[in-house]
């Protein structure tokens, strides 16, 4: 059984054909049929059984958003659980692996948990090439606790050492926002992405009505 599924988890559906666009429009085409059917989970409310979802196909242009019912899941893969044990050696030389490496060794100490998003976290979720040469990493961060800016600032540091680009996301119960602009602004506001869209506010572990509107 599927337990509860949150922003960035990647989720096998029973067939391609469980993702209708946003206009209810048949199934994405960039669906592979001789593939097991990947998705991502898109951040926004789950209602009457249906979650958000984002399709991607073999070329970077080709993506689209749509959604599917709970019912029509089958598997799911958190970013905390897709790091390089799933990764084919012949791929561990691309410079995004080898900055998921990187980060591997450099945060084994860290207290919260985190995993690749984005075209690497595809890949090492589905199988399916999906990184390039010039791949960034984008690296997931949830953090159900409140970081000190000087923890965050410490973190960013040992984060933009990496060998290759990290864009570096921070989940809280309540939204994501970037961490590089947390660090680099703080204090003052930023952009917050809610399920309910994306505002400025300062309190991402407190969100205010006000930072709503």
């Amino acid at each position: 059984m599927v337990g509860t599924l949150h922003v960035h988890d990647l989720i096998v559906l029973r067939t391609e054909s469980a993702v209708i666009s946003t206009q209810s429009d048949p199934a994405c085409p960039y669906l592979n049929p001789n593939q097991r059917p990947w998705v991502v989970v898109r951040r926004g409310r789950i209602s009457d059984g249906s979650i958000l979802v984002g399709v991607r196909g073999s070329q970077r242009h080709e993506r689209c958003a749509g959604f599917t019912r709970l019912s029509e899941v089958v598997e799911t893969r958190r970013p905390d659980q897709l790091r390089l044990l799933f990764a084919e050696n012949s791929r561990r030389k691309l410079q995004a692996f080898r900055t998921l490496s990187y980060l591997e060794s450099h945060l084994a100490g860290l207290d919260m948990s985190w995993g690749p998003g984005g075209s690497l976290g595809y890949e090492l979720a589905s199988g399916i090439p999906a990184v390039r040469a010039d791949s960034d990493l984008d690296f997931i961060l949830f953090a159900p606790r409140k970081l000190e800016i000087t923890e965050a600032q410490d973190l960013w540091r040992m984060i933009s050492g990496a060998p290759g680009k990290v864009d570096a996301l921070v989940e809280t119960p309540f939204c994501g926002f970037s961490l590089q602009e947390f660090v680099t602004t703080s204090p003052g506001k930023i952009l917050l992405r809610t399920s309910d869209g994306r505002v400025l506010g300062s309190k991402p572990w407190d969100l205010s009505k006000g930072e709503h509107s």
